[in-house]
């Protein structure tokens, strides 16, 4: 591990037993927000034969990663930091900077009900939402959860990417002949990957959020007219 790695990591790595908690609990697959239904754009690759085999998908993933960490995760640094200072106009900000990114109707579609969905647990354990955004973005939601649970900002993203990467696995074993090992093992070969990115999206500048990954846009765009498909987008 680099020693920039290792650093950003050591600023996150004092958990008690209730942040893992709380961290097991929000990146859990069973978290009942729907995530298992969408693919992001990964069935349509999968149907137009751009992501045949292990080894591109290994490939395909590493991109959606360094989207991710592009946009996704250093803005959920900022709304979880926004909403430490109870900085509304800076939520607000960076939730509707989120949507407007989502460049696809089925990526925004993926957003909003899965924030929707959150929003329901939260409501659902007697938690005041009223904090949250005007037509929050999935990520405004997730750092509301974040807090309540008791969660450092960066446990949060780093759970996040986790239970991302753990579902385009499972995305990729229904529609792939891609067995458990091999899933498995990506997700081992993955793991360094993961924390390299990690630390990359923790470093980076307002200016430099906002990446396009015009793959995955055109595999969402294809999406919506696919045949047939297991998932929602």
């Amino acid at each position: 591990m680099s020693l920039k790695i290792a650093m950003s990591l050591k600023k996150a790595i004092n958990m008690d037993s209730p942040q893992l908690l709380a961290l097991l609990h929000l990146s859990s697959p069973a978290l009942p927000i729907g995530a298992f239904a969408y693919s992001s754009g990964l069935e349509s690759a999968i149907e137009l034969g751009w992501v045949t085999n292990e080894a591109e998908l290994q490939s395909w993933l590493d991109g959606m990663l360094q989207g991710m960490v592009h946009l996704d995760i250093p803005v959920l640094l900022r709304l979880c930091a926004a909403r430490a200072k109870q900085d509304a106009e800076q939520g607000q900000y960076w939730s509707d900077f989120l949507r407007a990114s989502r460049e696809t109707h089925e990526l925004l579609f993926e957003d909003e009900q899965q924030a929707l969905a959150l929003v329901r647990l939260l409501k659902g354990q007697d938690l005041d939402v009223s904090s949250l955004p005007a037509e929050p973005a999935f990520m405004a939601v997730y750092s509301l959860a974040a807090e309540h649970w008791g969660l450092s900002a960066q446990w949060a993203a780093l759970g996040y990417m986790w239970s991302w990467l753990e579902n385009q696995l499972t995305v990729a074993s229904k529609t792939l002949p891609l067995g458990q090992t091999s899933a498995q093992r990506l997700l081992m070969l993955l793991k360094p990957v993961l924390l390299a990115h990690f630390a990359t999206a923790s470093e980076l500048d307002d200016e430099q959020l906002g990446w396009s990954l015009p793959g995955q846009v055109q595999a969402s765009c294809l999406h919506e007219t696919q045949y047939s498909r297991l998932f929602r987008s």
